[in-house]
């Protein structure tokens, strides 16, 4: 198994140098798609079969490589993790993890899935390579990515053995902020790539604030079956998702609407650069 460190401006050069198996991989270039960039650029320059991406702020248990690659021997392009909290000692932090990773919580469903994670995934590596010139772009968000794979009828699935702890927001205002950013630019890459017309973008537009919220919660506890053991945890986290979507919706919207903007600047600062409280 080889690691690629994609280090965007040189942080940590000294001490990721020291470690055997890994190669670091430095782009101090300026650039209006930093994150997208990064995980291309690590793309391109793995040789393995598969790929895996995981945040500097999740943590994969000792099993995960093992069980990815095992799931990954069958035709799945995609794989998922499943995921525990890091960092759950406050209430935001717990209703962060509903937010974001409550379709795949330890004990995450088994099997074919239509809904993967974002950011921590991994995926068969000559399937990626198939977009050409696109890929750098579908890249981020990943969900932009599997709607393209979805599109021509690819399998992905959640392996519950590839276990990883994901430290979390532990201030609503940052949770909101990160999920805005990111559903502006999912919406604004999802007209890009799919070549939406202008009255389908605004019908989204005018929908999404209403509909978007509502989906998301009963999208959520829908993955609860046969998962009822997370049924406490997911009402408790249920404000927050409920707050934080909303919220996001009308980023959806705006990119619909208006493109990208700034969008994904402002997720690269959250997801990368922002620093969590470890013991949130």
């Amino acid at each position: 198994m080889e690691v690629i460190v994609v280090d965007l401006c040189g942080a940590g050069e000294a001490r990721l140098e020291t470690l055997d198996g890994v190669r670091v991989v430095y782009l101090s270039r300026p650039t209006a798609s930093l994150w997208s960039t990064a995980r291309f650029e690590g793309l391109c320059r793995a040789s393995a079969p598969v790929v895996a991406f995981i945040e500097d702020h999740c943590f994969p248990a000792p099993t995960w490589a093992v069980a990815l690659i095992e799931a990954h021997q069958a035709p799945w392009v995609a794989v998922g993790y499943a995921f525990t909290n890091a960092n759950p000692k406050t209430y935001i932090s717990r209703g962060s993890m509903v937010n974001d990773y409550g379709f795949w919580l330890h004990p995450a469903r088994p099997g074919a899935a239509v809904f993967l994670p974002g950011n921590n995934i991994s995926y068969k590596r000559d399937v990626l390579l198939s977009y050409g010139d696109r890929l750098e772009g579908l890249l981020t968000p990943d969900f932009s990515l599997q709607e393209a794979l979805a599109r021509r009828g690819l399998p992905m699935c959640i392996e519950p053995q590839a276990m990883a702890a994901h430290q979390n927001f532990t201030r609503l205002a940052h949770l909101m902020r990160a999920n805005r950013a990111y559903a502006r630019l999912l919406a604004a890459r999802r007209v890009r790539f799919q070549s939406w017309s202008v009255p389908r973008r605004v019908f989204y537009a005018l929908v999404t604030p209403v509909s978007a919220p509502l989906l998301g919660v009963l999208r959520l506890l829908g993955s609860l079956r046969g998962r009822t053991s997370l049924l406490p945890v997911v009402l408790a986290g249920l404000p927050v998702h409920a707050i934080t979507h909303g919220w996001s919706a009308w980023g959806e919207a705006a990119g619909y609407l208006f493109g990208e903007g700034s969008a994904e600047q402002e997720l690269h600062y959250w997801e990368i650069e922002a620093e969590r409280e470890a013991g949130g």
